[in-house]
């Protein structure tokens, strides 16, 4: 099992269309130490980065961009959208499966919601955050 891991992530990020693209993220958080942070061990795991800190920016990278293949967004952002609403466009408009990040869960996150999403709790460790990509992708 191990070495099964070791190789997947010699080989890099799995891509489900094959189009021999790096897995692009799109990354939003507002806290720029932590976007930056995460950026950098994302891409050392081999995947293409755009990193934003607003929902709205993010909105029209997802509009705009048909090269995303997964959503990372942090739960609690500044105004009246968040994490979760990025994900609810995401699936919606763009087919595509979101990771929440928060180090505050259950905040714009209600009980009937917890469910559909992926939630990983800051402060993680890089190897958590790839594996639940992989899992995501291959749920495709």
């Amino acid at each position: 099992m191990a070495f099964t891991k070791l190789l997947q992530k010699l080989a890099g990020p799995e891509r489900p269309n094959r189009t021999g693209r790096p897995t692009t993220v799109l990354l939003v958080d507002d806290q720029p130490d932590v976007a930056e942070v995460t950026r950098e061990m994302m891409e050392e795991c081999g995947y293409s980065v755009i990193a934003k800190s607003d929902v709205t920016a993010a909105l029209d990278v997802l509009a705009t961009n048909p090269n995303i293949d997964i959503v990372i967004a942090d739960v609690v952002m500044p105004g009246e959208l968040g994490g979760a609403d990025i994900a609810e466009f995401a699936k919606e408009m763009a087919g595509l499966k979101t990771i929440l990040i928060s180090g505050f869960p259950h905040h714009r996150i209600t009980i009937d919601s917890l469910g559909k999403y992926d939630v990983v709790l800051k402060p993680f460790l890089i190897e958590e955050l790839d594996e639940r990509i992989h899992e995501a992708l291959r749920d495709d």
